[in-house]
C-alpha cells in the first residue's frame, strides 16, 4: 500500500440501515479498514436530501468538530442535498462525491422537486475532486445529466460474495419467489403484485424482504391491492431483515423477481445471481448489464402482463429454471468480490491525496 489514508466518510442517518446503498457504504468501509487506511464515520441528522435549514447548519456545526482527515466521501444523499457541506469540506482536503443514483431520476418525484434536487446535486459535484459511481450506466447518466468531464468520474462496482448456504431448491415445494429491495415507486413491488394476479392457478408464494416504511402510502396501496386479488396467503412482506435470515431466505427461493423501474446497478440482482437463482427483471437502466442472458428473463419495465409470462416460465416449466440457474452459477465468477471492489475503491482516493 503506497500511503495510509484517514478518511472520513459522511452519510446521512444510520449508516446500519438494511438497504443496497448503506449496504455498498459498509462492505467498503470494511475494506478500506482492511487495506489498513483509518475511516471514521460523521453521520447527519435530518431528512436527506431534503434537509431543514435547521438541519443543514447542524451539519456545518458537526464539520467543526471533527479531526484532520485527507480525504473526504460524501455519500450523494448527503453531498446532493447539502452543496454547502460539500463546499465547506473541500477547504481541508479533496472531496469524493459517491454517487449511487442521481436524486432528481428518482421514481415518483414530481417535476418542481426533481429540478430542485437536479440543480442541488449540480452545484454539491461542483465541490468535488472525484465522483465514484456504482456502475458504468451512472458514470454514463451523472456525465450526461451534470456535464461533468469524464476524467473527473470512475465507478466501482458493488462486490458479491458466493453464499456457503446456496443450494438446489426443493423441487416438492410450490415454487418460491424472492423479492429483495425497499417497497419504493421504482422497485416496481405494485407491477409484480399485478402481475402474479394473473399466476392464481399455479402453485408458488412470493417473499418480498426489505423496508417497507420509506414510501407509506405507496405500501398501503399494494397490500390493498393484495387483499383485493386474495393474495394474502400468498404473498409475504417481511420488512427489513438481518444478513443472516436474508442468506436463508436467498438459500430457500427458487427464482429472483425484482421488476425495477431504473435500477443504476442492482446489487440483489448480482447477490441472486451467485447463489445460483433465476432472475426475473426488466430492461430498465443498467440491468441488462448486470443480468446476462443466460441467468433470466427481462422483460420491459412496468409492463404486468410481460412480466406475467415470464414468471409463468419460471413457474411452470422446470426445464427452463434449470437452465437459467445453470446460467446463473456459470455467470457468477463474472462479478467482483467486495476485495476487488475496495481495493479499487482505495487506489482512486490515493490518486488524489
Amino acid at each position: 500500500m503506497a500511503q495510509t489514508l484517514n478518511i472520513l466518510f459522511v452519510i446521512p442517518g444510520d449508516i446500519n440501515l438494511p438497504t443496497g446503498g448503506y449496504r455498498y457504504d459498509r462492505k467498503i468501509i470494511e475494506e478500506f479498514r482492511r487495506l489498513g487506511h483509518q475511516v471514521n464515520i460523521l453521520s447527519l441528522e435530518g431528512n436527506y436530501p431534503e434537509p431543514t435549514e435547521k438541519e443543514k447548519y447542524a451539519a456545518l456545526q458537526k464539520l467543526r468538530e471533527l479531526p484532520d482527515y485527507s480525504v473526504a466521501i460524501v455519500d450523494g444523499l448527503a453531498g446532493g442535498g447539502h452543496p454547502a457541506l460539500m463546499e465547506t469540506l473541500k477547504i481541508k482536503a479533496p472531496v469524493v462525491a459517491l454517487v449511487h443514483h442521481p436524486l432528481c431520476l428518482e421514481n415518483g418525484l414530481d417535476s418542481q422537486t426533481a429540478k430542485r434536487l437536479e440543480a442541488s446535486e449540480a452545484t454539491g459535484l461542483k465541490a468535488a475532486s472525484q465522483i465514484v459511481t456504482t456502475s458504468p450506466e451512472t458514470t454514463r447518466t451523472v456525465q450526461k445529466l451534470f456535464k461533468v468531464m469524464p476524467r473527473l468520474v470512475d465507478h466501482v462496482l458493488p462486490g458479491v460474495e458466493a453464499s456457503t448456504k446456496s443450494k438446489p431448491p426443493n423441487p416438492s415445494q410450490p415454487i418460491r419467489l424472492l423479492c429483495v429491495g425497499s417497497v419504493i415507486e421504482r422497485k416496481g413491488h405494485r407491477v409484480l403484485v399485478e402481475a402474479l394476479a394473473h399466476l392464481k392457478d399455479l402453485d408458488w408464494r412470493l417473499d418480498c424482504v426489505g423496508k417497507t416504511d420509506f414510501q407509506p402510502e405507496l405500501f398501503a396501496k399494494i397490500k390493498d391491492l393484495v387483499s383485493q386479488e386474495n393474495l394474502e396467503d400468498r404473498i409475504v412482506f417481511h420488512g427489513a431483515v438481518d444478513e443472516d435470515v436474508l442468506e436463508e431466505t436467498y438459500a430457500n427461493a427458487h427464482v429472483f423477481v425484482l421488476p425495477s423501474l431504473f435500477e443504476g446497478y442492482g446489487m440483489v440482482y448480482a447477490e441472486a445471481i451467485v447463489r445460483g437463482l433465476p432472475v426475473i427483471a426488466t430492461t430498465a437502466g443498467a440491468i441488462p448489464d448486470t443480468v446476462p442472458s443466460q441467468c433470466g428473463i427481462l422483460v420491459e419495465p412496468g409492463n404486468a402482463l410481460a412480466l406475467a409470462e415470464a414468471l409463468k416460465v419460471m413457474i411452470a416449466d422446470p426445464d427452463a429454471q434449470r437452465q437459467y440457474r445453470e446460467g446463473a452459477l456459470s455467470a457468477a465468477n463474472g462479478f467482483p468480490t467486495w476485495r476487488d471492489s475496495g481495493k479499487k475503491f482505495a487506489t482512486l482516493l490515493e490518486n488524489i491525496t
